[in-house]
């Protein structure tokens, strides 16, 4: 049987393929020969960002700014997953910032984890959530089934092959007796859509939605209580650096397991990038870190 975590985010494709490591090979051989097992200190980093994945893009673009604060030469790479964990484990990459456990990406670390190194956690409420306007009624999923004219009888969904849209049909729905509740399948940008036209005109909204998010920056909105579990467990998003990241870079491994984030410092940072510095991240994260003054003090002790 498939947990609900392991279909969550089947929007993004997972698929590990020949063709990955095709790619991957490309990657590795960009690198420069001086990179990496020489025991000195290597000053160049290469960051997997994973297409898609708004919290590891953020991470990945506050580490990029922050080391080359530092006088590191840091070279980002978007790539989707199965290119990224492979190419970590190839030592294509140092550095990946978006490892979601136990559930989610439980598979690349079966496949690859004697190749990687866990460097951390920095964020631990990684989970499925169904949202709403925060002065509307509901406070727990279940109260749904008796408030659901306060929403209009229905829940705005995103796609229909989307891990958690499954999850809430066949799982959520029934579990806490919402037959009364519409869920029409949509898309992403649909539902975020709809979230923001309610929240402009007062409205009341439920929507299905996911932690983290820019969102929860965006709009007054708060996650419906969730008492039966039904959604699934809470997941942490890890740091993995390649094979020899300790050795190569031994100024780097305090700090990256030093680094945590909040709710409101993630959520702030992605509201940025993805909608207002979706062409220039580096400028969003010089922006964050001047609205942030004390965090990369805090993290490379400086």
């Amino acid at each position: 049987m498939v947990s609900p975590r392991t279909r969550t985010y089947a929007r993004r494709t997972l698929a590990i393929g020949t063709a990955l490591i095709l790619v991957v090979g490309l990657v590795i051989g960009s690198r420069s020969s001086d990179g990496g097992g020489s025991g000195a200190k290597d000053e160049k980093i290469a960051i997997g960002v994973p297409t898609g994945w708004d919290e590891g893009i953020a991470a990945s673009y506050l580490w990029a700014t922050m080391l080359e604060d530092q006088g590191y030469d840091v070279e980002t790479q978007d790539a989707d997953l199965g290119v990224i964990f492979t190419g970590l484990a190839g030592g294509g990459y140092d550095l990946y910032f978006d490892t979601w456990l136990p559930t989610t990406h439980k598979a690349y670390i079966d496949k690859y984890g004697d190749d990687i190194v866990d460097l951390g956690t920095w964020y631990d409420q990684a989970k499925l959530t169904i949202a709403v306007n925060e002065d509307s009624p509901a406070k727990t999923i279940g109260d749904l089934k008796t408030m659901g004219d306060e929403y209009g009888n229905k829940l705005v969904g995103i796609e229909a092959g989307a891990g958690e849209t499954g999850v809430i049909k066949n799982d959520v729905l029934p579990g806490y007796g919402l037959d009364n509740i519409d869920f029409p399948a949509s898309s992403t940008s649909a539902m975020l859509a709809s979230l923001k036209g309610a929240t402009d005109k007062g409205e009341n909204i439920a929507v299905e939605m996911w932690r983290p998010h820019w969102a929860y920056d965006a709009f007054p909105i708060r996650d419906l209580k969730d008492p039966k579990g039904l959604m699934g467990k809470t997941e942490k998003i890890h740091t993995y650096g390649d094979k020899t990241f300790a050795k190569d870079h031994p100024d780097l491994v305090g700090p990256l397991k030093k680094f945590r984030m909040s709710d409101d410092q993630l959520f702030s940072l992605e509201n940025l990038l993805t909608n207002d510095y979706q062409d220039d991240k580096e400028a969003g994260v010089q922006k964050w870190l001047k609205a942030n003054p004390d965090f990369e003090s805090s993290i490379f002790g400086s």
